[in-house]
């Protein structure tokens, strides 16, 4: 499956990353599947908060283990994204 991975980032008050919204694309079907994440890891509901900017995936992976979100769990959430797809 051709996919595509988008690691939005959305300031907080201060201007500083707050929440990772983390979509995926099947670019064959156009399916998407989106998690949000609080910088600490926690998931929240997916909103309509404008996007400060989109980072590289070790951007992304940087921002959360801030918050202690290690590689395994960075793996893990990519893979619930990825089951959400065929929802």
């Amino acid at each position: 499956m051709a996919d595509r991975w988008n690691y939005l980032m959305i300031a907080g008050d201060g201007g500083a990353e707050a929440q990772v919204r983390i979509k995926l694309e099947d670019l064959g079907s156009g399916a998407t599947a989106t998690v949000q994440l609080a910088v600490d890891g926690s998931e929240v509901p997916v909103d309509d908060a404008p996007v400060d900017y989109e980072a590289p995936e070790w951007k992304a992976k940087k921002i959360l283990a801030g918050g202690g979100i290690d590689d395994a769990r960075f793996e893990a959430i990519k893979r619930d994204v990825r089951s959400r797809l065929g929802a």
